[in-house]
């Protein structure tokens, strides 16, 4: 009489095997990208291979504007250790935040950002490294004031989408945004929600809207500013 030989069995303390990390790294990145950050990031606890596993995505998505009071320590952490594309940036920029934003607007502008939304409880002027960010598609800020624009800013030229809610320019800011406008060729969507110029006086200011390629545009204003529209072949 012949016995089968028993399954071989696994050794006590024998790690298991891990069936993810057979599958191509591409397949892996697609479900990492599909976490959320904190998930992604949790990721380094399955096993060794998984410890910065996350570190090594194509890109992440660093989206915290719908939770307010997120720690900026949380956004330094993985700033500091992620050192791929940051795709987008969302965040809620409070009391406790908004001393870090500049470095953050800093290091973004290095990292391809492709989206930045920033939504601030109470306005202060952002860095102009933002203006530096040549890679963005989408740009919405809120409750927040915006730099002069640096020497030699030659636009966003890749920019489809601009929101500004509650912005306060400096002064000579019509001027600002015409070049910004006229620096984004590819600018489709256009959002100016009670955009002000600090110390201006309001019934001064000529607003001229270029946009050869502007699908839509939409303004709310609590000032009977001189607007002056020009150049939209394609708005609706």
């Amino acid at each position: 009489m012949t016995t089968e030989p028993s399954p071989r069995r696994a050794r006590v303390g024998e790690p298991a095997a891990d069936p993810l990390t057979s599958l191509p790294p591409p397949l892996l990145d697609a479900i990492l990208t599909r976490l959320d950050l904190p998930d992604a990031v949790r990721t380094s606890a399955f096993s060794r291979a998984w410890r910065r596993r996350w570190e090594a995505l194509p890109y992440l998505c660093l989206s915290f504007v719908d939770n307010p009071g997120t720690a900026p320590l949380a956004v330094d952490r993985v700033l500091a250790r992620y050192p791929g594309r940051i795709s987008n940036f969302s965040f809620h920029v409070d009391e406790h935040s908004f001393g870090r934003v500049d470095d953050w607007l800093v290091a973004l502008c290095d990292r391809g950002v492709k989206s930045i939304n920033l939504r601030c409880a109470s306005p202060f002027i952002l860095h102009s490294s933002l203006f530096l960010c040549a890679q963005l598609t989408h740009l919405k800020l809120c409750h927040c004031g915006l730099p002069p624009l640096p020497v030699g800013f030659t636009g966003f030229p890749m920019l489809k989408d601009l929101k500004l809610s509650f912005v306060e320019f400096l002064e000579n800011g019509e001027s600002q945004l015409e070049a910004i406008l006229v620096g984004s060729p590819l600018l489709e969507t256009l959002n100016l929600h009670f955009v002000d110029i600090r110390g201006n006086d309001p019934y001064s200011n000529v607003w001229v809207i270029r946009g050869a390629n502007l699908r839509s545009l939409t303004i709310n204003s609590d000032f009977e500013y001189d607007w002056q529209v020009k150049e939209l072949p394609y708005l609706d």
